[in-house]
This record gives C-alpha cells, sequence and structure tokens, in this order.
C-alpha cells in the first residue's frame, strides 16, 4: 500500500468555512472540495493505518466504509441544529465497525485534533463488567495506571459517579475512583503540522501500542464476565 502523506491542509480550510456556511446549498456547491480533501483521504488514512496496527500487532482496524463517520448530522435529539459536522472521525475496533467495545479513534478537526482510546460511554451491562474487572483484579489495575502514567497518559476522570456503584461491595480505597468511572479514555492531542505529515500513521499507531494494555484489560473483563447481567 502507499505510504499516507498527511491530510492536506485543504481539509482544515475546507472544515473551516464548513463551519460559517452550515447549509446545504454551500455544501452542494462544495461536495467536490470534501470527497478530495477529506472523504477520501480519510478512507485512505484508514487503509494505511489499518496496516500499521497490524504490524504492530494492536488487534484494532478500521473499514472505510464502515469505520467512518457521515459529515451528515442526526441533529433531531440535539439542541444544534446545524446540519453537518465541523470535523471528521472514524472508529478502529476489533471487528472493524463502530459497535465493537474498546476502541482507537481519530478526529480531523480545525480546533484541534486528536487520537483517543478506551471505552467511551460504555452500555451499562459493558461498564458493570469493566467495573467488575477492576474489583476483581485491583492490583493489576493499578500498576495498569501507573505504566501508563509513566508514559505520559492519564485517564479522563472527570466524567465519574458520585457514589460508589450499587452493587459494588468492599472496593479498596486505591480504586474507589476508577470503579465511580463512567468510562475508560485516554485522549492525545496531534498538532497539524503532524497531521499533514507522513508521520501522522506511525504516531497514531505508537499511540494505539502504548493502550493495548487498557483495551486488553477491558477485552479480558467483558470476556471472563461474558454470561453475566
Amino acid at each position: 500500500m502507499t505510504e499516507f502523506p498527511g491530510f492536506s491542509p485543504k481539509a482544515f480550510q475546507f472544515l473551516e468555512e464548513l463551519t460559517n456556511n452550515q447549509n446545504r446549498v454551500w455544501f452542494g456547491e462544495h461536495r467536490a472540495d470534501y470527497e478530495e480533501y477529506v472523504r477520501e483521504p480519510m478512507k485512505r488514512f484508514t487503509e494505511s493505518l489499518s496496516e500499521a496496527l497490524s504490524k504492530k500487532e494492536v488487534p484494532v482496524w478500521g473499514d472505510p466504509k464502515r469505520s467512518l463517520f457521515r459529515i451528515n448530522r442526526d441533529a433531531r435529539f440535539s439542541k444544534a441544529k446545524h446540519p453537518y459536522n465541523m470535523h471528521a472521525s472514524g472508529l478502529f475496533t476489533r471487528t472493524g465497525d463502530k459497535h465493537s467495545p474498546g476502541v482507537l479513534y481519530f478526529r480531523l478537526d480545525p480546533l484541534g485534533s486528536r487520537c483517543a482510546a478506551g471505552y467511551l460511554q460504555p452500555e451499562a451491562h459493558i461498564l458493570k463488567k469493566l467495573r467488575q474487572g477492576i474489583l476483581d483484579n485491583p492490583k493489576a489495575w493499578i500498576a495498569l495506571e501507573k505504566a501508563l502514567k509513566r508514559k505520559g497518559y492519564a485517564l479522563d476522570y472527570s466524567h465519574t459517579l458520585a457514589r460508589i456503584p450499587r452493587g459494588f461491595n468492599d472496593v479498596p480505597k486505591e480504586v474507589e475512583g476508577a470503579i465511580k468511572l463512567k468510562g475508560w479514555i485516554i485522549r492525545k492531542q496531534l498538532p497539524r503540522s503532524t497531521v499533514c505529515s507522513k508521520e501522522l500513521v506511525k504516531e497514531v499507531a505508537s499511540f494505539a501500542k502504548d493502550m493495548l494494555p487498557l483495551l486488553s484489560f477491558g477485552w479480558h473483563a467483558l470476556a471472563k464476565f461474558a454470561d453475566s447481567a
């Protein structure tokens, strides 16, 4: 596969202009720019990153047809009614679609591109199993967090419950905060200079490799408690 050269600065230019032109007439007139500078490069990036992840033995990948989010927004249940996303993004999972737990995320955004990994806003039955995984092996969880911090990463602790969730008893104090988390997510900001260079795939693949212990901890918990409610 041809090496992905990075996104063109024109991708950011298009998304910036779209931000100020949230109407279907403008988008129709500029659809060719969207396809050339955003959508098709996102597909090529997805293929190149998937290949790089495979070489690094990170078992997540993306499919250009199933892994990418549409530019059109579903605004039915949102207070913000603008019809188009002002960024482009996709998920890389063990199945190649967007519905498998444990993800690598990439976002192309003029306000700040980034990648992220973990379990973001998991469904209740999945979150229960993730919490149980921590409770069953608190020492392994503590060691995991310490290892991540040594590499410069920290879990987002901004979305937590006020109390220990119901049904979780005798929680060690060292993991009370982790048990209260509503999801596990770690983010890495990507400077525009990197996003527009051939270093992008290498950068995101290396981040994914660093995140593999976090993803694997969750996959192990989900497999262990696969039959529980």
